[in-house]
């Protein structure tokens, strides 16, 4: 079978690794590697059997053509703006292999349905309506979102703690037929994680079919994300009441983060957007919080459990303990060594349950079409 360049060229990035130290590892140089993802040159056999050891992938990852490619307009990186595109590069691997993996599991199970409106970007009062729409939708209310991660997976997203993001990415999401939202769990806060899974979100809603990365579709993601967290009619109130008089109350401002799961700043920012804190009293905000060593990390932020994705942990769970599917054979679907499988899964081993929600679990059943066989 012919041998897929673009193929070896996932692998490695999904690694981290360079052309030049790829060779380095196989004794190749990097200008041969180059011109075998390129399709110009084929590997030997032996080689094929070094990239799969280095890669921990199968040989027929090498030889089967992704069915569905994912196209530039359907990737949104949070951060994109400041991000290197080899650091980009390296993040759009790792989706292509979290794809893999949920399309392994949707082989076997029913997810929850693909449940995403589609909304209207154009303005900030019609972005404000469409995170509205969301939440009715949803049938979510305008208060408090106690679990925004349980949000986009009941409506059949995939959220996956991903290692090796670079720390300029807070999250990336592909929105494919299954879309996939994989958040950075180093040095991240619950809020900051929570926000960055609603940004995404809202590019699914506002930005079909549009390359995003630019200040003007970003700026319309951190919108809907603000405005599906705060909701302006239940969220100014609250804002008011963090003013004594002219002068923000601090302590009102710290309830209003642990009730609302935002942080702060954010919170700050809202309230300056809806017209509630004045330019003077969000300037004060912002300074008092880097006075107080909080700019970067807040007070508060130890005290908040971080939301636990579910839904890959309970697929995986579900298939082992239900129908005899072993993490072994959902690699060998995925044409993956298992010890590549159990480093995208390595975050989410072990989850602790969650507190109590007002945001329903959403149960996973066997798929009512037939399996595919797993070679054994």
């Amino acid at each position: 079978m012919m041998f897929i360049g673009s193929n070896l060229r996932t692998a490695r990035l999904f690694h981290g690794l360079s052309l030049q130290e790829l060779g380095e590892r196989i004794d190749r140089s990097k200008q041969f590697l180059s011109r075998i993802e390129a399709g110009v040159d084929a590997p030997t056999p032996a080689l094929v059997d070094a990239f799969c050891s280095e890669l921990k992938v199968l040989p027929e990852f090498f030889t089967e053509p992704d069915p569905m490619p994912i196209a530039d307009e359907q990737c949104h990186f949070r951060k994109q703006l400041t991000t290197k595109v080899a650091l980009r590069q390296v993040a759009r691997a790792k989706g292509e292999m979290l794809k893999r993996m949920v399309n392994a599991l949707e082989e076997h199970l029913d997810l929850p349905k693909y449940n995403f409106d589609e909304g209207d970007g154009s303005s900030a009062d019609s972005i404000e309506r469409a995170a509205e729409r969301a939440r009715a939708h949803w049938d979510l209310g305008l208060g408090p979102i106690q679990n925004m991660t349980r949000v986009a997976e009941n409506a059949g997203a995939v959220v996956v703690p991903l290692n090796g993001l670079a720390s300029e990415i807070d999250a990336i999401s592909f929105a494919t037929r299954r879309p996939v939202i994989g958040v950075n769990p180093e040095g991240r806060s619950a809020c900051r994680t929570r926000f960055g899974i609603a940004h995404e979100v809202g590019h699914f809603f506002l930005h079909v079919g549009v390359q995003t990365g630019d200040k003007l579709t970003e700026s319309q993601a951190n919108r809907f994300a603000s405005s599906f967290l705060m909701p302006g009619r239940y969220f100014a109130p609250e804002c008011r009441a963090a003013l004594r008089g002219s002068r923000l109350n601090w302590a009102a401002l710290s309830e209003i983060k642990m009730r609302w799961g935002v942080s702060k700043a954010a919170a700050l920012y809202r309230g300056r957007q809806l017209g509630v804190f004045s330019d003077e009293q969000y300037r004060s905000g912002v300074i008092g919080l880097t006075r107080h060593g909080e700019a970067r990390v807040e007070v508060e932020d130890a005290k908040m459990q971080p939301e636990q994705p579910e839904l890959v942990v309970d697929s995986v769970e579900v298939l082992r303990d239900s129908f005899g599917i072993s993490q072994e054979d959902i690699a060998r679907q995925m044409r993956v060594d298992p010890v590549l499988l159990r480093e995208l899964l390595s975050n989410q081993a072990g989850a602790i349950e969650t507190p109590a929600t007002n945001v329903v679990r959403f149960p996973i059943s066997r798929a009512q079409r037939p399996l595919r066989t797993v070679d054994r």
